[in-house]
């Protein structure tokens, strides 16, 4: 069953099982862990040099991100009590404060305003009607000239990737963009797209490497060789973290 709505989204990562075993299925594979240090290393990078202090995430899940952020202070929001456990252990572990919020982001009312709203793997995962919804949140809950960082999916790269290894793989939604596109959504709901930064610049190149160097115990040389690929630009990257201001 596809996976498109928000009450289909919740029950998926309501899921205890989903929850408990999600770490480890997110970096099993080399291409996943360079992914994930890739955005890392990006929202690190926009929280220095814009002298952020004050930062809400939305859909943290585990703390997959939130943990190897440099900000040892912030705030997050999921609506999974089961995500949000294991993210309080995980952060209580390296010994870092933050504030995790059981709610709905697409409802929740927040007071204080934040200078850098981060949400990962959550906007795409939506229909047109909700991002609209979770943009308009960001919005209220940015302060002036805030930030809002998120991930978006090159239609270009991903949808033939997607139509060549089988649509039926893929079996939650995500929503999809050319540049233009994406641009054009953000700026109708109230932001402007200060940068794009591309992730997985050489997919093709960097997923053959990925499984069989795992399968051959060669995962830690896997990762090294990803990321020298990483720094040939290209065109057509895999995804985008996208930087925008509000308005």
């Amino acid at each position: 069953m596809k996976i498109s709505t928000p009450t289909q989204l919740r029950e998926y990562y309501q899921q205890t099982e989903i929850a408990e075993e999600y770490i480890a299925k997110r970096f099993s594979e080399p291409l996943n862990i360079v992914e994930h240090q890739r955005q890392v290393k990006l929202i690190n990078k926009i929280i220095a040099e814009r002298g952020i202090k004050n930062i809400l995430e939305f859909a943290p899940g585990p703390a997959r991100l939130t943990i190897d952020l440099e900000a040892t202070d912030g705030t997050s929001i999921d609506f999974s009590e089961k995500m949000i456990s294991i993210a309080k252990q995980r952060m209580g572990v390296v010994g870092k404060k933050w504030n995790f919020i059981k709610g709905d982001i697409l409802t929740i009312k927040l007071k204080e305003k934040y200078d850098l709203l981060f949400c990962i793997r959550f906007i795409l995962h939506f229909q047109q009607e909700e991002r609209e919804i979770i943009y308009q949140q960001a919005r209220s809950a940015l302060c002036k000239g805030g930030y809002l960082v998120f991930e978006a999916l090159n239609k270009k790269k991903v949808e033939r990737i997607r139509n060549i290894l089988g649509r039926k793989n893929y079996h939650i939604y995500d929503k999809l963009y050319t540049r233009q596109e994406l641009e054009k959504e953000v700026e109708r709901n109230g932001f402007k797209v200060l940068q794009t930064y591309p992730i997985l610049n050489n997919f093709w190149c960097q997923a053959i490497l990925s499984r069989p160097c795992k399968m051959l115990g060669m995962k830690s040389a896997s990762v090294k060789i990803i990321n020298l690929l990483e720094k040939i630009p290209s065109s057509q990257p895999y995804e985008w973290i996208v930087l925008c201001q509000k308005k």
